[in-house]
């Protein structure tokens, strides 16, 4: 039997947006290279080559003439480039030193990609990438850092953002120095974050005001903002342009569910596209043949699906049926009713329930396919996954909840879920247990401290021991999220400051850490002292692990993971009553924990 496909990534339309590239692993962890025709039957795929290693940082580009790109970073930083033909042969090409961002190449011979560069000058340089010997040709040098970037036929638009100014640029080999379209006003503030290109030549930006969705469309005389229907409960994603210019595809997201919509640009109309509810885009190109845009649902992972010409509903593979649907259950929290997506039997029965937290904090819980939830049911677990106070996809008053209040509001809505679902099973049945990566295993090692007898087991992946010690120490991009997330701030309670190693002795929950050794986000230092204060608090039921080879992904969520089914059977275990000793655990010595 073939191995189930478990996710799509890299996922890329050619120029013409007839063809489509992306990298697929099955669930025993196998990668394949797929190429992608929009016929007029719908998407096809017409190339599957098999990936002989796991290629970090992967981007790929797909051509017309249904050859694919694909580039990825070597450890050492050189970035190798490697390009497929159409019957799966495929032959090197490059490398380059430089680090180098793909966009989409042009429909012109010989132009298979453009690259982009940011130098320490404060310009960008562009680069046609071709098959022959000299495979990196500068285009143009450009003022500022490339934004968004799209592609149609022979023309690429981008935006310069100079001093936080963004402007939009048309550039095309016969003006190779960019020329330069209508600047922009400070009523788009931040625009150019995406970018759409019709075939007829219309270039429209879109932007994030904090307000919701902003639109104009810029040609060489004049900027014009358009009104676009929404509202606050409500995020919305442009997706792709028609033909002509005048409709534009977008992804509507309400909290757990998304939407596809399509909005007339001239008539300020949007209007729903049926079908089934999943997660929609961000990739998507139209054309002659119709929308075509990745899609996933909870029981299909990513596939390509796609609307006919003149169609309005969305076709995509039928769900698996050997896979577990999901469902969204309305739950209480500390301050009114929360959205979770619910896997396996119901969480009223005897079946072991565990609470999964999202990581970011900035993200959220979807109907989208999710391969770890998908094999916790699998082993027999009933999921609820919350978006508490602090997810996105509800609004910026739900978002913004625990801003300078990392642990407050978010922690109050599990610890209230925590005890609507014990109150629900009666004193009898096993307590949940609760399960987090990142800033998800932050949350769920605050709610085992905050509930000692509340919970059955905890299952940490990189977690942080507290917010200024995360700061003190972690990476650049980290502390921006932290900055940008206003995560500085303490929570005034009971509880008292979010440090878990000063919260660590009131933890009674058996804990499982897991930590990447080359953890890129949060450094592995995190856990292990956190794993040596619990067992010098007199934790017994502490179980540490430091996978050498792994980052902040710190196990693979396929079938077969050694890692992964140690966590599920660490989370299926049967209870201990309340208040049991903590001397019956895996306690493992300090000097394993201090120097792994």
């Amino acid at each position: 039997m073939t191995p189930r496909t478990l996710q799509r990534g890299g996922r890329a339309f050619s120029p013409s947006g007839l063809r489509a590239v992306c990298v697929a692993q099955d669930e025993v962890g196998a990668r394949h290279l797929e190429t992608w025709e929009l016929t007029d039957a719908g998407p096809q795929n017409r190339l599957r080559v098999a990936l002989s290693r796991d290629l970090p940082l992967t981007q790929c580009v797909a051509t017309d003439d249904g050859r694919a790109l694909l580039s990825w970073h070597e450890p050492g930083g050189l970035q190798r480039f490697e390009l497929f033909d159409t019957a799966g042969g495929h032959r090197p090409i490059g490398p380059s030193e430089i680090p180098l961002r793909l966009l989409p190449g042009l429909g012109l011979p010989g132009w298979i990609a453009t690259a982009v560069t940011y130098g320490s000058d404060g310009h960008s340089t562009v680069f046609r990438i071709g098959d022959v010997e000299s495979w990196l040709t500068p285009v143009t040098r450009l003022p500022g850092r490339l934004g968004g970037a799209a592609a149609v036929g022979a023309t690429l638009a981008v935006t310069a953002v100079v001093d936080g100014t963004p402007t939009p640029l048309r550039i095309d080999p016969a003006a190779p120095e960019g020329r330069r379209l209508a600047p922009l006003t400070s009523d788009l503030p931040g625009a150019g974050a995406h970018v759409l290109l019709s075939r007829a030549g219309r270039v429209l930006l879109a932007a994030d005001t904090g307000a919701g969705l902003r639109l104009a469309t810029v040609t060489d005389a004049a900027v014009r903002l358009l009104d676009i229907p929404q509202t606050a409960e409500s995020t919305v994603t442009p997706l792709a342009l028609d033909p002509t210019g005048d409709r534009l595809a977008l992804a509507v997201n309400r909290g757990a569910r998304s939407e596809l919509a399509v909005h007339r640009v001239e008539a300020g109309t949007v209007q729903r596209v049926a079908g089934p509810l999943g997660a929609v885009g961000p990739e998507a190109a139209w054309t002659r043949r119709g929308l075509w845009l990745a899609h996933s649902d909870p029981t299909r992972p990513t596939s390509f699906g796609w609307v006919p010409p003149g169609g309005n509903a969305l076709r995509a593979e039928p769900d698996r049926a050997t896979l577990h649907p999901a469902r969204l259950e309305r739950v209480p929290g500390a301050d009114g009713p929360l959205e979770a997506v619910v896997y396996g039997p119901d969480w009223r029965g005897d079946a072991p329930v565990v609470i999964a937290l999202h990581g970011g904090p900035d993200r959220h819980w979807t109907l989208g396919f999710e391969a770890l939830l998908q094999l916790f049911a699998t082993a027999g677990l009933t999921v609820i996954a919350p978006n508490q106070r602090g997810s996105t996809g509800y609004g910026r008053e739900h978002a913004d909840a625990i801003r300078g209040a990392w642990g407050g509001p978010d922690l109050a809505d599990i610890r209230s879920l925590r005890a609507f679902v014990e109150e629900a099973r009666g004193p009898d049945a096993p307590r949940p247990a609760v399960f987090g990566s990142s800033y998800g295993a932050f949350l769920a090692l605050l709610a085992a401290a905050a509930d000692p007898d509340g919970w059955s087991a905890c299952v940490a992946v990189a977690p942080f021991t507290s917010v200024p010690a995360l700061y003190a120490d972690a990476p650049v991009p980290t502390r921006n999220l932290i900055d940008r997330l206003a995560g500085h701030g303490e929570v005034a309670d009971s509880l008292g400051p979010r440090d878990l190693l000063r919260l660590a002795e009131r933890i009674r929950a058996r804990v499982l850490l897991l930590h990447g050794r080359l953890d890129e986000t949060i450094p592995v230092a995190h856990s292990r002292a956190l794993a040596r204060r619990l067992v010098e608090a007199g934790h017994g039921h502490v179980t540490y692990r430091e996978p050498a080879d792994r980052g902040h992904m710190a196990f693979s969520p396929l079938a077969g993971s050694p890692h992964l089914q140690e966590i599920t059977d660490f989370l299926a275990r049967p209870d201990t009553p309340r208040g049991a000793a903590a001397d019956q655990g895996h306690r493992p010595p300090l000097a394993a924990i201090a120097h792994p």
